[in-house]
């Protein structure tokens, strides 16, 4: 039988079958995975080891769908969600979510103006209800992350940017609209570019200058006119020195939210893993984005959003263990860290409660393994 979940009085199950993407060797699994029976094959967290192990999942697996596309899908009747949104449980969904709202806006289908704005709602909502786990998302998952993982980074963050800024919801709505779409026109090969070991050919220079003008086209065939939203898409690769394309504008006449996208897809390059390059230690990575600061106001939320340990670091503890930062804290010593490998090197089974502000288990360092390690956010952050 499959496993249930339950809201109210009624009981609901959802499956989809995996899609080639879903999941990548050499890191953990940000959904359990079950079989056709709905019997648990892998447990959330993790790590695929081996090309063979992945095909075999895909001819098997299948990944348990949130509640909220069950009831979507099985109820004409829209329901009041109250559920604390959790990204490690809302993943699966916001991924088919936003493949599906990409697909509709190329097609210039009329529902794509309210699916982004409801796609927009759901990540802003989520950012709210659980803004830990979803820096701990971002950071768990720097292994080769796809192009539409990515694109739910570049929200999550620039939402949590703007927040800090003080900016009202819609100016939110507005921003994360634009950090989904802004690459529209370069996702049907995004991917195959972030796994080639070549460098780039002219005619791929030529679609990057170009694709900021492309993906403001497209939102507009589709009938997607948020003046913010594309401002900001046209200008997220634009400079103040001018420098930028695909216009050359320059200063204050780049608006904020496309200064705040651009951070955002430059943070998370930096930090993964690619086919043609190692991650960036996060700390490495924070210092060289602060040198070039170019708005100090949003370079300010952005550091304080992240504290210099954001939640999805390891980070090596003052007794040897090494542990994963879950919970940003207001203590001026450390954050709240978990640990999960022993000063011997081997893994606990489960992840242990520390509090990076005693001194026993202050932190030494950020810590950066050969590998990823098994991690599993029930563990870490929980679920609902």
């Amino acid at each position: 039988m499959f496993p249930t979940l339950s809201c109210g009085y009624k009981r609901l199950t959802e499956y989809v079958k995996l899609k080639p993407g879903a999941v990548t060797v050499g890191k953990p699994l940000l959904f359990s995975v079950y079989d056709v029976s709905g019997n648990l094959l892998l447990q959330q967290g993790y790590v695929i080891t081996s090309r063979e192990q992945l095909d075999r999942l895909y001819e098997r697996g299948l990944f348990h769908v949130s509640l909220a596309q069950a009831v979507s899908k099985r109820s004409d009747q829209p329901m009041v969600d109250e559920r604390r949104l959790n990204p490690f449980t809302e993943l699966p969904v916001l991924l088919e979510d936003l493949e599906t709202l990409l697909s509709h806006i190329v097609g210039t289908q009329e529902d794509s103006a309210r699916r982004l704005r409801q796609l927009a709602g759901h990540i802003l909502r989520m950012t709210e209800d659980d803004p830990d786990a979803c820096l701990g998302l971002v950071h768990i998952n720097t292994i080769e992350p796809s192009a539409y993982e990515q694109t739910l980074y570049h929200a999550i963050l620039a939402a949590l940017i703007g927040k800090h800024m003080g900016w009202e919801t819609e100016r939110l709505i507005s921003q994360i609209m634009a950090s989904l779409t802004a690459n529209i026109a370069l996702l049907p090969f995004q991917d195959k570019l972030n796994r080639s070991r070549h460098p780039l050919t002219e005619a791929q220079r030529a679609v990057l200058r170009k694709h900021p003008d492309l993906s403001s086209q497209a939102l507009l065939r589709a009938g997607i006119s948020d003046p913010l939203t594309l401002a900001a898409v046209q200008q997220h690769h634009e400079h103040p020195d001018g420098s930028g394309y695909p216009q050359g504008i320059m200063g204050q006449s780049i608006v904020p939210e496309a200064q705040v996208l651009a951070l955002t897809e430059r943070y998370t390059a930096m930090i993964s893993q690619r086919a043609y390059r190692a991650r960036m230690p996060v700390d490495q990575a924070l210092r060289e984005l602060a040198h070039h600061a170019a708005n100090p106001e949003i370079y300010i939320a952005f550091f304080a959003q992240l504290t210099p340990f954001p939640p999805g670091v390891l980070v090596e503890l003052v007794n040897g263990e090494i542990a994963v930062v879950t919970h940003r804290t207001r203590h001026p010593h450390g954050p709240r860290v978990r640990a999960i490998i022993s000063s011997r090197g081997s893994m606990y089974h489960g992840a242990f409660l520390r509090e990076s502000a005693e001194i026993e288990f202050a932190i030494t360092g950020l810590k950066q393994l050969p590998s990823q390690p098994s991690l599993n956010p029930v563990l870490l952050w929980g679920t609902v």
